[in-house]
């Protein structure tokens, strides 16, 4: 079988049949064995490495490995030679069937949109994912690019020393009275990711365009300013309080685990609290997170709105994917400006709403092609800008 006798658009309307239990056996046949000798296939096999990598028992190094390697064996033709048992094939099928199913049946909608008539994605060029890149700002106005910087001392600002660690993290080691009123900046370009160890044992990952003003050294206090987005890991220190400045907002911790979402152009401020306690300050009203609540407040109100939170949506980019938790386009497409650096227009006018996982890891192409398949939207790339239509 090759690509003429069962084209893209005949995969895509099979799997649609089957979303809707009217796929026949000699159907699923047939796409089963497409899959099996056209591994090149992105956009089928994209879904089912993403759902194969998220059954994956455990997380350690090596087994996730020989994992890998067992989906690379499923979807790697076979010589037309060899001669498999019956009871083979079906074991085969079965494990296909198991990840055709349940991730398709999880990123398009639950209504089931008819993908026959979807448009293929037009680019004249493709865009990387994202990285570790930052610029870090010294006291003395000294600007390290983190990109290009070597492991080890980066530099030292008194008895300060400033290490970049083989994992790309940012380190810092002793500290004198001084240092209390220095202060360095990590900034994250669009396209960029990264982390650091304050000097109290604070562990803090910032996204994409985003920043962190903090001080060589505590005080009384810890005090720090964000924008944009970050996961903290608060080393617990019950003498000194850990504030978070953001927006016009404070969050106050003492040990804790928590994501703080404050893009301007999202219009919001969203604190989602892990572990620990955490109070959030906004023009005179105070609310207390528990562990598992989000608190919302938008710009243009003074209440803080405290739910339950989604923790796989507020982590998603940590964990290096796009999570869509009935996402409106446009928000989604924002994610993806920031993480890929490009420019996103509108052609026409959309209400679609995304439901799915996608990682963070495959060129912007990838993601958008997985996106066709909800047969609302076409995306066309030219250069650094994707436009978006019916």
């Amino acid at each position: 079988m090759n690509k003429s006798s069962m084209p893209e658009a005949d995969w895509k309307h099979i799997v649609d049949k089957y979303l809707n239990n009217t796929c026949t056996r000699e159907e699923l046949q047939q796409l089963l064995r497409w899959v099996n000798e056209e591994p090149d296939n992105e956009a089928l096999v994209s879904l089912l490495r993403i759902r194969w990598e998220q059954q994956q028992p455990v997380a350690g190094e090596e087994d996730a490995n020989h994992w890998n390697q067992r989906f690379d064996a499923l979807i790697t033709p076979q010589p037309r030679r060899m001669l498999i048992s019956k009871r083979a094939i079906l074991a085969a099928a079965a494990t296909i069937l198991l990840l055709l199913t349940t991730s398709l049946a999880y990123y398009l909608y639950t209504s089931h949109t008819s993908i026959v008539a979807t448009p293929a994605i037009v680019h004249t060029q493709d865009v990387p994912p994202g990285g570790n890149r930052a610029m870090l700002t010294l006291a003395d106005g000294t600007q390290i690019s983190l990109d290009s910087a070597a492991n080890g001392v980066l530099a030292t600002q008194g008895s300060t020393s400033i290490s970049k660690k083989q994992n790309g993290q940012i380190a810092y080691n002793g500290t004198n009275a001084n240092a209390l009123h220095q202060f360095n900046t990590l900034s994250i370009p669009k396209a960029g990711k990264y982390s650091l160890v304050l000097p109290d044992g604070s562990k803090i990952w910032l996204n994409s365009a985003s920043s962190l003003r903090y001080p060589l050294a505590f005080g009384k206090e810890r005090r720090v300013r964000l924008t944009g987005e970050a996961y903290f890991e608060i080393a617990t220190d019950a003498k000194r309080p850990f504030i978070v400045e953001v927006n016009s907002s404070e969050l106050q911790v003492l040990g804790t685990a928590f994501n703080v979402m404050a893009y301007t152009e999202e219009g919001q401020t969203k604190t989602t609290l892990v572990d620990g306690s955490l109070a959030v300050n906004y023009q005179g009203s105070r609310s207390l997170l528990k562990p598992g609540q989000q608190a919302t407040i938008t710009t243009d109100s003074k209440d803080i709105t405290v739910a339950t939170a989604d923790l796989e949506e507020a982590l998603a980019w940590k964990n290096d994917r796009f999570y869509f938790n009935n996402t409106d386009i446009r928000t989604a497409m924002r994610q993806l400006e920031r993480w890929y650096d490009v420019d996103v227009t509108f052609r026409d006018t959309l209400n679609m709403r995304l439901n799915g996982t996608v990682s963070r890891t495959v060129s912007i192409s990838g993601v958008l092609k997985l996106l066709t398949l909800t047969g609302e939207a076409n995306f066309s790339i030219q250069g650094k800008t994707v436009t978006v239509g019916k």
